[in-house]
């Protein structure tokens, strides 16, 4: 009788540590393409959001101007004096806007005070 024996010099230890090697190296490859897709749609989505914030700027300064055009002095000046406010035009003259009473110093406050006591 012959007896057929298996003779393969591949052994169970190195057919596992063969294994071990491929998986890591396929994890490690698959974790760049994986991080690779992440970082481009990333990408892409801070590109659409940079797109967005161009036409919303755009849009920002159109509604701006045309809210300048429609409410030029020469235009809202006759319909609020017709609907009777106190309107009146600025003296391109004029320092300041808006008077406003001077506010009386410490010095004075205490003056005032020890006047008025007997």
């Amino acid at each position: 009788m012959k007896n057929n024996r298996y003779r393969n010099s591949i052994g169970l230890p190195l057919l596992t540590a063969v294994l071990v090697i491929c998986s890591a190296v396929l994890l490690a490859a698959l974790s760049v393409v994986v991080n690779k897709n992440r970082i481009t749609a990333l990408a892409e989505q801070q590109r659409q959001v940079e797109q967005e914030m161009k036409l919303l700027n755009f849009e920002i300064v159109s509604l701006g101007r045309k809210i300048d055009l429609l409410l030029d002095g020469a235009r809202v000046q006759p319909i609020l004096q017709a609907k009777g406010t106190w309107l009146q035009k600025l003296s391109p003259d004029a320092r300041a806007i808006i008077q406003l009473k001077p506010i009386p110093t410490a010095k004075a406050v205490v003056q005032a005070t020890e006047a008025e006591l007997p």
